[in-house]
């Protein structure tokens, strides 16, 4: 007998993750919305991920294991994951992040009231390394859910963001149609922005989706040491200049997938011109003088830092807009 195909495909990949994971897949297994598979991809962990991720799978069916033979870098990993998938709408979790038991069922619901919306994308709970909830942000997501390409591609292409799209409930099939996660750092704002260019975003008003803010998340590490975020995303040593540089790659890839996904000239124009807008701002050339600086020579990335921050002349949100408010009422 075939199986019929789950709605939703959740991928959750990991590396190492025995510390959060099974909270993790707790919290997908009591959700609201059951008709979802759970795509576990271990990047050839050497803790007790294995065993976690195995016990799992073995008491519920809606479980997927997928163990690489060894380690494929965190992009191929997240990419791997979707290939996995079958759902109509698909969405990534981090192994350290949780969803509230309606996540699914208050997204689902947003896409299928929405057809002309590709991606359902819920308020964001910041939680510490104990689920505690510190604040509450949307990113400034708004404009993204205008039907405009001019709205939401301003919304999306600025700096700084936490990209929380990316871990978004997306229809599949439109998914297929970008880059997903390139192997390198910043290829989530790219994907944002490449999703943005496809359609415009239902949100959802609640704090469904909890991102965890702990001192083991490897993320804090890779945006110090370039080296060190390129080998994350590819697991080996081999990378160019400018693939240390990601401010200099969105650009690059946000002038492709404008090329690739608007056809309309007179659209085109009008992104390429506020694509421009968004470099020739004090924030983005800072980025782009001292990244070839700082990844040509390590030992010049604090002075880097130093400096960016004296160009800039502003500091940067410390989390998502100004509708952040405290966690009062967010499940825990």
């Amino acid at each position: 007998m075939i199986k019929s195909r789950r709605r939703v495909s959740i991928g959750l990949p990991v590396y190492n993750g025995e510390n959060y994971l099974a909270e993790a897949v707790d919290s997908v297994l009591a959700q609201t919305f059951a008709d979802f598979e759970l795509i576990i991809c271990d990047n050839g962990s050497t803790d007790r991920t294995e065993e976690i991720c195995r016990r799992y799978a073995a008491a519920d069916p809606r479980v997927r294991y997928h163990r690489n033979p060894k380690n494929l870098g965190a992009s191929a990993n997240f990419v791997r994951t979707f290939e996995l998938a079958t759902g109509e709408y698909f969405r990534w979790l981090a192994h350290d992040d949780l969803l509230a038991p309606e996540c699914l069922e208050r997204c689902v619901a947003a896409l299928d009231r929405q057809p002309d919306a590709i991606l359902a994308q819920p308020l964001v709970g910041l939680i510490d390394a104990k689920g505690a909830v510190k604040l509450i942000g949307d990113d400034g997501l708004q404009p993204a859910a205008s039907p405009r390409v001019s709205e939401r591609f301003a919304a999306l292409v600025r700096h700084p963001r936490y990209c929380w799209e990316v871990f978004a409930l997306v229809r599949r099939d439109v998914m297929a149609k970008t880059g997903l996660l390139a192997p390198f750092s910043c290829s989530d704002v790219v994907l944002c922005i490449e999703l943005g260019l496809l359609g415009r975003f239902a949100l959802v008003p609640e704090p469904l989706f909890l991102n965890r803010d702990h001192p083991d998340r490897f993320s804090h590490a890779v945006l110090i040491d370039r080296a060190a975020s390129w080998r994350w995303w590819n697991n080996n040593d081999r990378a160019r200049l400018l693939d240390l540089c990601p401010t200099w790659q969105v650009q690059l890839h946000s002038l492709r997938a404008i090329r690739k996904h608007v056809s309309s000239r007179t659209e085109r124009r009008g992104l390429y011109l506020g694509l421009l807008r968004h470099v020739l701002t004090r924030y983005t050339l800072s980025r782009l003088m001292i990244e070839p600086l700082t990844a040509a020579d390590p030992r010049i990335q604090t002075l880097g830092r130093r400096v960016k921050r004296w160009l800039r002349g502003r500091k940067a949100p410390e989390f998502g807009t100004a509708r952040i408010r405290p966690g009062s009422g967010v499940p825990k």
